[in-house]
């Protein structure tokens, strides 16, 4: 189960597929638009944020060198953008706000990520507002960000002696389940991190999620 592998204190060699940030940015629901996402390999543990009592990690599978099957969905500034989650265990972001949703479509269930931007409310809005008039009767959802804190990321931010960025991935998995997860990039690199933690998040339901879809700022909730 690939959530098992975010193990705090993991390291990972990975290199960021990067964003979508042309189209027409009217809102629309779009296939996911496909990105380079090469592989996330696992390379050991970190000394200095990984935590003794956790269990060895070739009790969870992991072996160095070892790579982490995922499938990528990449947000795409001004839309809604989807992938079959048929396509294996799905990771996306970076999640600074933009809400993760499941649905089923034609018989397949889909991951959508919300292509909102707070430098954009206008265009947020049109996000929003599309996706709440799309959305099917099913779709669940969550907001990543939301899950962390900074007095959470700051003390382990700290740890790392030659300093780190956080960033956050969110990642469903083909069971349906929600998981934020916080990543540390490590300075003087451009493909190493560190996992800081990943936590399940409940999902909000579709009266929930609509109530979210139809404020013009999610600071307003």
């Amino acid at each position: 189960m690939i959530e098992n592998y975010f193990m705090m204190g993991v390291r990972l060699k990975w290199t960021f597929p990067g964003d979508h940030s042309t189209g027409t940015k009217d809102g629309s629901v779009i296939q996911n638009p496909a990105r380079p996402a090469g592989p996330m390999i696992y390379d050991g543990l970190d000394g200095e944020l990984y935590n003794l009592s956790f269990p060895h990690v070739s009790t969870l599978g992991l072996s160095k060198g070892m790579s982490i099957p995922y499938s990528w969905l990449t947000y795409s500034v001004g839309h809604t953008s989807k992938k079959m989650l048929a396509a294996g265990d799905v990771l996306t972001g970076y999640m600074s706000g933009c809400l993760i949703t499941l649905w089923t479509e034609g018989g397949y269930r889909y991951v959508g990520h919300i292509g909102t931007d707070d430098s954009s409310p206008a265009m947020s809005a049109n996000v929003k507002k599309a996706f709440a008039a799309y959305m099917p009767r099913d779709t669940t959802g969550f907001d990543p960000a939301a899950a962390w804190d900074l007095g959470e990321i700051a003390p382990k931010m700290a740890r790392f002696k030659n300093g780190a960025e956080p960033k956050i991935l969110a990642l469903v998995t083909t069971a349906g389940q929600f998981y934020s997860i916080l990543l540390f990039k490590l300075h003087g690199s451009m493909d190493e991190w560190c996992v800081g933690g990943i936590k399940k998040v409940p999902p909000m339901n579709r009266d929930a999620l609509y109530l979210r879809m139809r404020r013009l700022r999610d600071k307003d909730i």
